[in-house]
């Protein structure tokens, strides 16, 4: 029995060996200096897909952020359009308030002079603020020659200036700092 025993114990032995041997050679690979390429390639592979979804996530932000940016700046122009005359329409009040003062001082008092230098006053408030907002009158004066840029034609009449001369002003015209906003109408020798 001592020899079976020794037999069955060197079997058993060998076979705790042979299993000791196959996981130290599946844990360690043959050359200890040389990766695994398999998981180098895993490694890159998550790595790259970590910053795939991070650069995902910060393109979604921006994205988000640009359409916030869209609609603020919307929001602003239309209440900018909106608000745009508010100072100009502050100050035309202002023009308001002194024309109904000088109607109230013409029912009072009667003064045809002191209400005439009220209006003229009044006007020249007009001109003021007009002028300050880059509003210019267009001179247009009889005899002087037509000009299509700024003057529109009402009528033509016929007479002794020479063709193409205005003969009488009907309405001035104004520019808006350069561009012509209202050409003045006059009547042009024919």
């Amino acid at each position: 029995m001592t020899g079976s025993n020794n037999e069955e114990s060197g079997a058993v032995g060998e076979v705790e060996n042979a299993g000791a041997t196959d996981t130290i050679e599946e844990a360690a690979p043959e050359d200890p200096l040389q990766e695994d390429p398999l998981q180098e390639l895993k490694d890159k592979l998550k790595e790259c897909e970590e910053r795939a979804d991070a650069n995902f996530d910060r393109f979604q932000r921006l994205q988000a952020d640009f359409a916030n940016y869209k609609k603020r700046t919307a929001k602003e122009t239309i209440e900018s359009i909106e608000y745009a005359n508010e100072g100009i329409i502050l100050s035309l009040l202002d023009v308001i308030d002194n024309l109904e003062r000088a109607l109230e001082s013409m029912r009072m008092e009667g003064d045809v002079d002191a209400t005439r230098k009220g209006i003229e006053m009044i006007l020249r408030q007009f001109y003021d603020l007009l002028e300050k907002e880059g509003v210019t009158r267009i001179d247009a004066e009889v005899n002087q020659m037509f000009d299509p840029h700024l003057h529109e034609t009402i009528a033509r009449v016929a007479c002794d200036s020479e063709s193409g001369t205005i003969v009488e002003v009907l309405q001035c015209g104004y520019k808006l700092k350069s561009k012509v906003i209202r050409p003045s109408m006059v009547k042009a020798a024919e």
